[in-house]
């Protein structure tokens, strides 16, 4: 049996991105996966019917490009290319008008002024402070280990003043409805801020803001990976083989053996013996790496209790994944030819019924009048769908315990609703939805994320709810530094750790950062 000195658990991208700046460093690396493919959430796959690829989970690439990983892995020459959709985020409204959110600045300023002069020049006002904030703080804090809460919203406060520090701490409709006058303007930007974390009301999520606003905006923007997401994980893995690791697919971990604060051995479904003679890296969460895999009975009393509190969201996805015959035309496209050539388009009517839709989720019932934010990546990557036709997909919120028959009833109802869903979608669309124009669909609901993508506990895909005490120092735990455990040799890397979801790479590199310090290693990447 070969001997490593670094097992990464999970080869979802963070867990590719440790390994990659670990086997650069001269470490001898392996990265076992579950699943028959890598990648995690950046997964690329033919669900809907033949020649139509879907990306699952993975589609607004942004912080990728904004922190060190994709230039330090030379993860375009490995394979990741990358498509900049000129016309980002749209929000449609049932009177035929909508609004665009384009990267260039001047160019949504002028739709902004179509509802508002005055939200117009707040928005530009705004953008000077948030790119300010982004590239000062956000960008250097989504790449570094986590300080104290004090210290991190002191710095907030440094960079755009105590109304930025108050943004930061409420909730994202909050901003909306706060600093907007226009109703549109606010559902437009509230509702497409929320797709970060998946819901605008809660409290400290509203930081936000800046990294999806000015993000949006000229030199930054939501990409798209051109042949699909999946190939961004690819290149991950081309840098780790190219340096000497190893990654096993088909590899699920059965437990994690431990003796006297120390991981000792990996055991595989198949019973598989690797034992751990360096470190373990977990890319999962603290519930499904410690209550799960190491065992209850062999977790320290005094950690037990931090992983034990540990939240999953209580809000996941319903997502309809289609193969249309032709892409779908918006009724509001007649104002706005622009909107045939956005990322993605949302729709509902207020943002009042946003809130309704999270308060649906908490009572355990599927939205009644679901806000939809719907996803259009083939028509910027014809590779993803037949020539004249249309992958696309739409989400919404929706709650992964139902109050009749908790997630399992999802089976029940999820073909039910999914007609519903699009009964929505129709009458904001001239075509696109009719019967005949739909050559095949697949049904993701809550319970079936948690069953593809098995680091998804709960459907969350941001391995535990994104609130102010799961934040920052607190993501995953206190009691512990950052990216560290009760078991000495033992470290996290994944969603549930600093900075938390979405593709960047961010928690993988911090966590190679850590144990690179803790090892004596030299840092290669940080002499570059």
């Amino acid at each position: 049996m070969d001997s490593y000195d670094v097992v990464v658990i999970g080869a979802g991208h963070n867990g590719l991105t440790c390994a990659a700046y670990l086997a650069k460093a001269g470490k001898k690396v392996l990265v076992l996966e579950a699943r028959p493919v890598i990648g995690g959430g950046c997964a690329t796959e033919e669900v809907a019917a033949p020649g139509f690829r879907h990306n699952f989970h993975s589609n607004f690439h942004g912080i990728i490009h904004m922190g060190p990983v994709y230039r330090d892995l030379e993860l375009e020459r490995r394979g990741a290319r990358y498509i900049w959709p000129e016309n980002q985020f749209a929000h449609v409204f049932p009177d035929g008008n909508g609004l665009v959110l384009a990267r260039d600045l001047d160019t949504t300023i002028r739709n902004i002024e179509r509802y508002s002069k005055r939200d117009a020049q707040t928005f530009r006002d705004l953008m000077q402070v948030y790119r300010r904030v982004l590239e000062t703080t956000l960008i250097p804090g989504m790449f570094a280990a986590p300080g104290s809460p004090a210290a991190d919203l002191a710095d907030i406060e440094a960079a755009g003043g105590l109304d930025l520090a108050r943004q930061f701490l409420t909730a994202p409709n909050h901003v909306a409805r706060s600093l907007f006058e226009s109703p549109e303007v606010q559902t437009w930007l509230g509702g497409g801020v929320a797709q970060l974390a998946g819901t605008g009301d809660v409290f400290g999520l509203g930081a936000n803001y800046p990294l999806m606003l000015a993000g949006s905006l000229e030199p930054y923007g939501w990409a798209i990976c051109e042949g699909g997401s999946n190939n961004l994980a690819q290149a991950m893995a081309r840098f780790v083989v190219d340096h000497g690791g190893h990654i096993r697919v088909d590899a699920p971990v059965r437990q994690i053996e431990v003796r006297d604060h120390r991981v000792t051995g990996v055991v595989l479904d198949d019973a598989t013996h690797i034992p751990i003679h360096g470190i373990a890296v977990s890319n999962l969460d603290p519930k499904h790496t410690f209550l799960d895999l190491v065992g209850e009975g062999d977790l320290p009393a005094e950690f037990r209790p931090a992983v034990e509190r540990w939240r999953y969201d209580r809000m996941s996805m319903f997502c309809l994944y289609l193969a249309l015959r032709e892409p779908v035309r918006w009724k509001a496209s007649a104002a706005l030819p622009e909107l045939q050539s956005c990322f993605a388009v949302s729709l509902c009517e207020s943002l009042d019924l946003l809130d309704d839709n999270a308060s649906d989720c908490r009572l355990g019932v599927p939205p009644r009048s679901p806000g939809l934010f719907t996803v259009h990546a083939s028509l910027f990557d014809p590779s993803l769908a037949p020539a004249g036709g249309e992958a696309c997909f739409c989400e919404q919120l929706a709650p992964y315990e139902l109050r009749d028959g908790g997630s399992a009833a999802w089976d029940e109802i999820k073909a039910d609703y999914a007609d519903f869903v699009l009964d929505r979608w129709r009458p904001y669309l001239s075509n696109g939805l009719e019967p005949d124009s739909i050559v095949g669909r697949y049904i993701s609901s809550p319970i079936d994320i948690e069953r593809v993508m098995p680091s998804m506990r709960h459907g969350d895909w941001n391995h535990g709810e994104m609130a102010q005490d799961q934040l920052g120092v607190f993501r995953p735990f206190h009691e512990y530094p950052p990216y560290r455990t009760a078991f000495d040799n033992l470290y996290m890397c994944g969603a549930s750790t600093h900075p938390g979801g979405s593709i960047g790479g961010a928690s993988g590199y911090n966590a190679a950062g850590v144990i690179a310090d803790e090892l004596g290693v030299k840092a290669w990447w940080r002499s570059s």
